[in-house]
């Protein structure tokens, strides 16, 4: 209980931080400017997706199952710094042919440029903070988000203050300062010993299979989930994007539930199949479940009945007549909320390709209704993305079934050729 009440702080403060720099930026910048904001968070997420399929989830699948944690865990970290130079570089280069091609559109250009200075600090912090909870020291990692939460408040009210007035780049380095904060104080509780690149690649090589599965089915999550701002952008316009990432931002708490509840029961649900087998893999995904739709439900339930004051409270009188896209966001993320467990039990089986068929259908379907429901605005966006969520939670529930029918035939066969051996 004291790790979870940990885990729940830790993420609470990080969602403070960003419900509060997002308002205060929302505030400050016209709309064109502010969905240049939400695009860079929009390609972030999208990047952080694919460092945590590709390198996060294998190391801590990889650190759970091996009696030399500590010295494991610090070959993954330098080859997780390893990989933010790659990631940054490729960034730059996307910004750069953007640019080339979509020069009309500033606001994209400028968001996806922001992500070149941004997604590496966050990155580091978030691989950082991980190896805190593989270590069970959830309370460190609160200290570590509230060095983050300090930093990005203080960075974000510096530049509000500025004589030259908010920007997007000033105000995209509240998260520059607070990612390298974060990342530097979980570095200094959990340090990752002598230099070691080559052994973490060997590491990383050996599970290149489930991680390269695995980072696939992070692109056409994106596209339903966490990138879809740009979705939205593309076929709104900018206030679309804006208006979204404004309505975004009240639902954004209900996500940091989910990961703090992720970060522990992930890793206990890899513990739980080791020992018990599928039972206690189901029991412990059943706990989750039942836990998500308790807490979730409630946060986003109280959003739904007073989402029309919290929005003039939150953002004044700029983005007033949202109030239904709120209510509307807080159903859809209530189901990605329901989605997560599925997708830990399927994770844990690495069920990666039965994953992946999954979000390719779902991104599918995504893109198809948002194109259809371009002429209703931001609401269609979000009726859009409902009835895509709800075909996803069916579809993840039938693919629980196949992972566990085919992880039971692949115990079955291994257990007859022991027999035979």
């Amino acid at each position: 209980m004291q790790n979870r009440l940990a885990s729940f702080a830790e993420q609470g403060i990080q969602g403070v931080a960003n419900v509060a720099v997002n308002i205060l930026l929302a505030r400050a910048l016209v709309p064109d400017d502010f969905a240049a904001i939400g695009t860079m968070l929009g390609v972030h997420y999208f990047v952080l997706g694919m460092h945590r399929t590709a390198i996060v989830l294998p190391f801590i699948l990889d650190a759970s199952g091996t009696d030399d944690a500590v010295a494991v865990e610090g070959r993954w970290w330098w080859f997780n710094l390893l990989s933010l130079v790659v990631i940054a570089a490729i960034l730059a280069v996307i910004a750069a042919a953007t640019a080339q091609v979509a020069g009309d559109s500033p606001w994209l250009v400028q968001g996806i440029a922001l992500t070149v200075l941004v997604s590496p600090p966050l990155l580091l912090f978030e691989f950082g903070r991980r190896v805190l909870y593989q270590r069970r020291l959830p309370a460190t990692a609160a200290l570590a988000s509230t060095v983050y939460l300090l930093l990005n408040l203080g960075v974000a009210a510096a530049v509000l203050a500025s004589r030259g007035g908010a920007t997007p780049l000033l105000g995209a380095m509240a998260w520059v300062f607070a990612g390298i904060g974060g990342a530097a104080t979980a570095t200094w509780a959990a340090p990752p010993g002598r230099f070691d690149v080559a052994a973490g690649f060997r590491l990383w090589w050996a599970n290149r299979s489930f991680a390269f599965w695995q980072a696939m089915t992070n692109i056409p999550y994106a596209v339903y989930n966490s990138s879809v701002v740009v979705f939205v952008g593309i076929f709104g316009g900018a206030g679309a994007a804006a208006a979204f990432t404004a309505a975004r931002t009240l639902t954004n708490p209900a996500i940091s539930m989910v990961t703090a509840v992720d970060s522990l029961d992930k890793p206990r649900a890899a513990r739980a199949l080791a020992s018990e087998g599928l039972p206690g893999l189901f029991r412990s995904i059943g706990q989750t479940r039942k836990l998500l739709a308790l807490i979730t439900g409630t946060y986003l339930g109280a959003l739904i009945l007073f989402a029309e004051p919290l929005l003039t409270l939150a953002f004044g009188d700029r983005y007033v007549g949202q109030a239904n896209a709120v209510r509307g966001l807080a159903l859809v993320f209530f189901l990605i909320c329901m989605n997560q467990p599925s997708e830990t039990l399927l994770i844990v089986l690495r069920a990666s390709r039965t994953l992946l068929v999954t979000r390719i259908i779902a991104a599918v379907v995504a893109i198809a209704s948002l194109a259809l429901a371009q002429p209703w605005g931001l609401i269609g966006a979000c009726v859009a993305l409902l009835a895509t969520h709800a075909l996803n939670l069916a579809n993840l529930r039938v693919a629980e079934r196949i992972a566990a029918g085919r992880w039971r035939t692949q115990m079955g066969d291994a257990a007859s050729s022991e027999d035979r051996a």
